[in-house]
């Protein structure tokens, strides 16, 4: 018999399993580590807990140390109701084992025990006691079904036993030593967590195979290396081109890239916050430099602390030519002014007061007499031929839209806004409509089509056709409304229960001809889920991440292999189109908190930025397989971090 794992949590401080202290949504693009995780994770982010403490505490009694659930529930009904604290063991397990644990619960409303046959957060099988009874549960997404249950008469000053023996096609469990349930489930291959909606104290935990299982699981786990290192050899490595001290002005992930002349610049961004967290913040200071770090120019003085560096929102800057004249202009809101100025030299050209508000009905909230500016996007409203409308908005109440001349457009008012609106020509007219939120928007303010959703916000956005001869459809990263693939009458094509849909991008991932993969990751409540879903919106495949800040941005990686980029760390990486990790970043003290895709010098293939608030490193491919494809992408004048990221093929 082989023990893998014999948990007495004495490796652990007595003190609490790092997690993001405040709660932040930081993880949502940023890669955010948090201290020593001791061989596990925590998948489980949630807004809901702010001012309250982490899921999981070490603590000791009598010499013996324990892991707590530190939480209770505290998650709330509605969308969050089946969020469980969960705490994830890293290794994969390839052939049947047992396992067991001392479990003493504080309180007896809701389940606690332990998970096997984990694949997600929002996948697995489970045992678990509450109430009156220790049951066999199967999660999949929403669906929580006990498939078996025996009775238990709980005591909260007694501490129980539970065993529970796999095979390939039974499942045992023994609580204090007696046989309570037997199950038929085929064996499956996943990882092992502590799960627990009630507060409770772990102990002892042990994992078991017997000589021949683990040499089975030896030989599997050998096989699955060698599989993936077979997938390795026709992908190019990464090569690092430029390494940039982004000194006193590095920042998270608040870049624009911008290719003109022939030349490659990226802005990073910094804010201070006022008022309210990320709600009210102030862009504080911008520099715009090449890829040898070289700065063209910089606005407002640099501050790297971790909170001017860091915020969950947009800052709102972007370069575009919105004036028509052929070149490109910088366009930033800054202490309720909106500035135009020319790219290089900063030349003032235009400047735009914020609009007043105080007194406003439609601006609820708002500590200012002027709007603090959430968000700026440029578009073509008016039918000018090139993107000369500034469309600027608050925190999910408001946008408002100008005219080429600045004055004001219309101002739209319906449901929560989301983040960042998707600007395109909808219906051939010549103008831009804009999809906010959960509505269509016509180039007048109209509200053209109102989805059927009105709780959390649309995160992201794209408008594409998945398959040749197939229409284009709104395909929406809803939040808690999940992933939603919409045609542009408002007629659902295909609604998925995710969790908190956070991030999409759409690319040819499994060179289909003529098709595209949808994929999608979540945040809120199930950190980490990447999903690829085919043209029709269903499912393919599914993995969960270790950490935090995946953007699942689709890039041509040589020409060839259309990749996933995730969080540039040793559990991250790049992926293909199985979710498996065909390109690791080599171990070079490369920064792990930012990661970007962009076509730096303009060739087709993508370089890969990995940075944090003090250097950027700058990855290519360190062989072009082929330059025959060209592919449309995000446009330039148009960056987020609210943004569904696309990689579209070009007909010839």
């Amino acid at each position: 018999m082989k023990c893998l794992i014999n948990e007495d949590f004495k490796e652990f401080p007595l003190d609490e399993f790092p997690y993001d202290k405040f709660h932040t949504a930081l993880g949502e693009y940023n890669h955010l580590e948090y201290g020593n995780t001791y061989g596990y994770y925590d998948p489980i982010p949630l807004h809901k807990w702010r001012s309250l403490d982490g899921s999981w505490l070490v603590t000791e009694e009598d010499n013996i140390r324990y892991l707590e659930q530190n939480r209770g529930d505290n998650c709330g009904d509605g969308a969050f109701k089946n969020v469980y604290p969960t705490l994830v063991n890293k290794n994969t397990f390839y052939s049947p084992y047992s396992f067991s644990f001392d479990i003493r619960v504080f309180e007896f409303n809701l389940w606690c025990g332990m998970a096997f046959y984990y694949i997600t957060s929002r996948d697995y099988y489970f045992i678990g006691i509450k109430e009156d009874k220790i049951a066999l549960i199967r999660r999949h997404d929403e669906d929580i079904t006990i498939l078996k249950e025996s009775p238990l008469i709980l005591d909260d000053l007694k501490t129980y036993n539970i065993n529970v023996i796999l095979d390939y096609k039974n499942v045992k469990v023994l609580l204090d030593g007696n046989n309570v349930i037997e199950y038929k489930i085929d064996f499956i291959i996943g990882k092992i967590a502590f799960v627990a909606k009630s507060s409770c104290r772990y102990s002892k935990f042990m994992l078991l195979m017997d000589d021949i299982e683990y040499k089975k699981h030896q030989e599997l786990k050998i096989k699955e290396e060698k599989r993936l290192e077979e997938k390795r050899k026709y992908i190019p490595k990464l090569n690092l081109i430029h390494k940039i001290d982004l000194a006193k002005f590095g920042s998270g992930r608040q870049l624009r890239c911008i290719r003109d002349k022939g030349k490659c610049y990226f802005i990073l961004m910094q804010n201070q916050k006022r008022y309210i967290r990320d709600s009210f913040q102030r862009l504080s200071s911008m520099t715009c430099f090449d890829v040898n770090g070289d700065i063209l120019w910089q606005i407002g003085e640099p501050n790297n602390s971790f909170d001017n560096s860091f915020i969950s929102c947009d800052l709102p800057c972007q370069v575009a030519d919105i004036n028509g004249d052929g070149k490109l202009e910088l366009i930033y809101s800054r202490d309720f002014y909106i500035y135009i100025k020319d790219f290089y030299t900063l030349k003032l050209i235009k400047k735009i007061e914020n609009p007043i508000i105080k007194d406003d009905p439609l601006f609820k909230g708002e500590p200012f007499r002027r709007l603090n500016i959430d968000m700026i996007r440029v578009a073509d409203l008016e039918g000018l031929g090139y993107k000369g409308n500034l469309i600027i908005k608050d925190r999910y109440q408001n946008v408002i839209a100008y005219s080429s001349d600045f004055k004001e457009l219309f101002r739209y008012h319906n449901k929560n806004t989301g983040h960042f609106p998707y600007v395109y020509d909808f219906n051939g007219d010549s103008k831009d409509e804009l999809f906010i939120g959960y509505d269509l928007v016509s180039s007048d303010g109209k509200i053209l089509v109102d989805l059927p959703f009105n709780t959390d916000h649309t995160d992201e956005i794209i408008y594409q056709s998945l398959k040749k001869g197939e229409p284009k459809r709104l395909i929406l990263a809803s939040g808690n409304e999940g992933f939603n693939m919409f045609n542009i009458d408002g007629s659902l094509y295909k609604h998925n229960e995710i969790g908190h849909a956070q991030r999409i991008s759409v690319a040819p991932f499994r060179n289909i001809k003529d098709e595209l993969e949808v994929c999608v990751t979540s945040f809120w409540g199930c950190n980490g889920i990447i999903s690829l879903y085919d043209y029709k919106g269903d499912l393919i495949c599914k993995r969960e991440m270790e950490g935090n800040g995946s953007s699942i941005t689709p890039i041509n990686y040589d020409g060839i292999h259309n990749l996933i980029l995730t969080y540039p760390d040793k559990s991250g990486g790049i992926l293909d189109k199985d979710l498996d990790t065909v390109l690791e970043f080599p171990d070079d003290g490369h920064p792990t908190v930012c990661n970007e895709a962009y076509d730096i010098d303009g060739d087709g293939i993508d370089e890969i930025l990995v940075w944090d608030n003090k250097k950027m490193y700058i990855y290519k491919t360190s062989k072009v397989l082929s330059n025959d494809k060209k592919y449309l992408r995000y446009p330039d004048d148009g960056f987020s971090n609210y943004r569904g990221e696309y990689l579209v093929p070009i007909s010839d």
